[in-house]
């Protein structure tokens, strides 16, 4: 019924005519649907509109001979190729979520190593206590240790 020429030229006028009309009422029942999800459905029902209801033991658009049950089982065959498909992506995105796990891991130890060589650094230079008599010397100690913190930031960030 919708078989084409090698241009794509329709075989049958019919054909054409249920094409056409087919594809226009789609367009039109998307058009008022809200919901965008729901082309499929809009399509099948257009679909049984145009050709009428299934016949019952027959399978539209497969040719003489094709009975339900013999479509169910290449169904559940692709069914099964799908879900195979889907359990090796799963198994993928797995192996990719534990290597990114682990890629984060080893770069929050080298973190926490470099913290701890900026500390040990800070507990070399700067005394344990510092005296609270005069804010001169508070001023001194944090321009010191501002001083300190950049020289350490450009040492570890700029190469």
């Amino acid at each position: 019924m919708t078989h084409t020429h090698r241009d794509g030229s329709f075989v049958r006028e019919e054909s054409r005519d249920i094409v056409d009309r087919a594809t226009s009422l789609i367009s039109e029942r998307i058009g008022e649907s809200s919901s965008i999800g729901n082309t499929r459905g809009v399509e099948a029902q257009v679909f049984t509109e145009l050709m009428g209801s299934e016949r019952y033991g027959r399978v539209r658009g497969y040719g003489v001979g094709v009975t339900p049950t013999q479509l169910s089982a290449v169904g559940r065959y692709t069914q099964d190729v799908r879900q195979s498909s889907s359990t090796a992506k799963v198994n993928d995105l797995k192996a990719e979520i534990k290597e990114l796990k682990q890629s984060h891991q080893t770069e929050m130890q080298s973190l926490r190593a470099q913290i701890n060589q900026i500390t040990s650094l800070l507990h070399q230079f700067v005394p344990p206590q510092v005296p609270d008599s005069s804010s001169a010397r508070r001023m001194v100690m944090l321009a010191t240790l501002k001083h300190l913190f950049w020289s350490l930031y450009v040492f570890f960030y700029a190469f």
